[in-house]
């Protein structure tokens, strides 16, 4: 017989025994396997390499990392899927899809991939994925050996709609049409007369004017004020052509700064204050001056346009 204490120590032990078989019963192992999706492809067929992963929950991988070539394949794109649960555990895919561009049998190599156990973090499991072949083959057809030149593809022709030709037909008879009409015109159109002043140096210009300003008669304040602005445009157009400076537009004082800067004689200078001065009154404050101050002012514009003619009387410095 055996003892009752020891039946109860048996029983115990057995069903701890069952407890324990049970739980590991219920642990997934971690498993990585690898499998290509075919083993023949032609030149630049895609093909797709997939890595499935189990484990069970708090487990961790480290995968290795391609970026744009995994042997002689070029990678083309890789995807790594949510976790997707499964009887005891999980499970995850790795999807690379690759291409090459060359014949003959090419070899998909082993990938390693590191694993943490969730009981050990610090034990490190290794895996390695089979290493595979592709026969890769051309896209020749059957029995050809070598490889032919490919004919070059004859030009397509371009058919241009009726209705664009006639619109550019329509636009260059418009342009062209338009050209030999404003040629017509251009021709009709009389010449466009000289300017006998630009002809002439600009004292000569100046002096004839002058002349004819001289010879007319002048009674009334109204004539007598129209001679003083005659005379001041005169001197100043003539100023204008011979310095090339914008006197009709510029007031006395510039027109005096303006000697300086050209290095005028202080005598002509001063020449030209006294019959710009003159005028001015004139001009602004509407005096009427004497008859004898006519001829008077007259010569004075005479001389100052005289005295300036010629070339000479520039004195350049030196730099």
């Amino acid at each position: 017989m055996i003892p009752e204490d020891m039946t109860k120590q048996i029983l115990r032990f057995l069903i701890l025994f069952f407890i324990t078989i049970s739980g590991f019963a219920n642990t997934i192992p971690i498993t990585v396997e690898s499998s290509l999706d075919t083993t023949i492809a032609t030149i630049g067929d895609r093909i797709h390499l997939v890595i499935s992963l189990q484990y069970p929950p708090g487990s961790r991988f480290e995968l290795p990392k391609i970026e744009k070539h995994l042997g002689e394949w070029d990678v083309i794109d890789q995807q790594l899927s949510s976790p997707r649960k499964i009887k005891d555990g999980l499970q995850q895919t790795w999807e690379l899809e690759l291409t090459v561009f060359d014949t003959g049998i090419v070899i998909v190599p082993e990938l390693e991939i590191q694993a943490y156990s969730s009981e050990d973090t610090s034990r490190v499991l290794r895996f390695k994925t089979d290493e595979q072949t592709v026969n890769v083959i051309s896209v020749l057809p059957p029995g050809t050996t070598e490889p032919k030149d490919i004919k070059p593809p004859f030009p397509i022709r371009t058919i241009i709609p009726w209705n664009y030709v006639i619109f550019i037909l329509l636009i260059l008879i418009i342009i062209v049409s338009g050209i030999i009409a404003y040629r017509r015109w251009k021709q009709k159109q009389a010449p466009i007369p000289l300017d006998e002043d630009y002809l002439e140096a600009p004292y000569l210009v100046a002096f004839r004017k002058l002349n004819e300003l001289r010879e007319q008669q002048y009674r009334s304040e109204d004539e007598i004020r129209f001679y003083y602005f005659r005379m001041s445009e005169i001197v100043r157009e003539y100023l204008e052509r011979r310095y090339f400076i914008r006197a009709l537009e510029m007031t006395t004082r510039e027109i005096l700064e303006a000697f300086h800067t050209l290095d005028i004689q202080e005598s002509i200078v001063l020449d030209f204050s006294k019959l710009f001065g003159s005028l001015d009154l004139v001009k602004f404050a509407k005096q009427i001056p004497e008859a004898s101050e006519m001829v008077s002012l007259w010569e004075l514009a005479y001389i100052c346009i005289d005295r300036t003619k010629r070339e000479p009387f520039l004195n350049r410095r030196s730099s």
